[in-house]
C-alpha cells in the first residue's frame, strides 16, 4: 500500500497491545482486584498473546520453516487469544484470583486489539482478500506479502469494522455496570461467526473445505452458546468506586 522502509505492522501490533492496557487498566476498578495484580495479569496476558500467536503460526504452517525462529514466526490472533486465556487461568490459580473477574476485565478489549491488528495487515497486505473487481476493491504497489496490481477485497478493513462493533458492544456493557456471562458468551459467538464466514474472503483459503481459523472458530461459537445457556443469573460486575 505505502513505499516506506518503516514496519507499520509492527506498529499497529505495538498500538493494539498498549490500547489493550488501556482498556484493562480504566475497567479493572469494577472489579475485586488490586492495582498490582493487575499489573501482574498483564504481565501474564501479554506474554501469552505473543507466545500464543506465535506457536500457533508455526503450528500452522511448519513444514515451510526451516527451523523454528521465535522472533522470525508471524503472530496468529486465535493464538494469541488461546495463549492469552491460557496464561489468565495460571495467574487466576497461581494467585487465588476468581477467573470469573479476570474474564470480564481482559476479554472486551481483545476485539479492540484484533481490529488494530487488521489496520496493520492491511498497512503491509498481508492476510489479504481475493480478487474482487466491485466496491471498495483495493491495489497494491509496493507489498511485500500481496499481489501488486491486482484488485482484491478489502477484507481487512471489513474485520476491523466488525470487531470494533463487538468491542463497542462489550465496552458498553462495562461502562453501564451489566456486563455478564451473557455477554462473554454472546461476545464470543459473534466473534467465531465473524471470522468463521469471512475467512471465506480470505485469499489463502481458496482450495480449502475449511481452514484451522474456521474449526477454532466453530469451537468458540459452541463455547459461546454453551456459556449463554448456562447462564440462569445475571452476574453483574460491581464498582468499588
Amino acid at each position: 500500500m505505502f513505499n516506506t522502509k518503516i514496519s507499520l505492522y509492527t506498529i499497529m501490533i505495538l498500538l493494539s497491545l498498549i490500547s489493550n492496557i488501556i482498556v484493562v487498566i480504566l475497567s479493572y476498578k469494577k472489579f475485586n482486584i488490586s492495582r498490582d495484580e493487575i499489573i501482574g495479569a498483564l504481565v501474564y496476558e501479554n506474554v501469552g498473546i505473543i507466545v500464543g500467536a506465535k506457536m500457533l503460526t508455526f503450528l500452522q504452517s511448519y513444514s515451510s520453516y526451516v527451523k523454528f525462529d521465535f522472533f522470525s514466526l508471524g503472530l496468529s490472533s486465535y493464538g494469541g487469544v488461546i495463549g492469552a486465556i491460557v496464561c489468565l487461568i495460571i495467574f487466576a490459580l497461581q494467585f487465588r484470583k476468581s477467573f470469573k473477574d479476570i474474564l470480564f476485565i481482559f476479554m472486551p478489549s481483545i476485539p479492540l486489539m484484533y481490529a488494530l491488528g487488521k489496520v496493520g495487515c492491511f498497512l503491509v497486505g498481508c492476510c489479504y482478500g481475493i480478487e474482487y473487481n466491485g466496491l471498495g476493491h483495493i491495489v497494491y504497489r509496493y507489498s511485500l506479502a500481496a499481489p501488486n496490481g491486482v484488485n482484491l477485497f478489502p477484507i481487512q478493513i471489513l474485520e476491523t469494522f466488525l470487531f470494533m462493533l463487538i468491542f463497542i458492544y462489550m465496552i458498553y456493557n462495562i461502562i453501564k455496570n451489566e456486563f455478564s456471562f451473557k455477554t462473554l458468551g454472546i461476545s464470543f459467538v459473534l466473534c467465531g461467526i465473524v471470522k468463521f464466514f469471512l475467512d471465506f474472503l480470505r485469499a489463502s483459503h481458496i482450495g480449502i473445505f475449511l481452514s484451522l481459523n474456521q474449526i477454532i472458530s466453530i469451537v468458540f461459537i459452541v463455547a459461546g452458546i454453551i456459556i449463554i445457556k448456562k447462564q440462569k443469573n445475571k452476574w453483574k460486575v460491581y464498582s468499588k468506586m
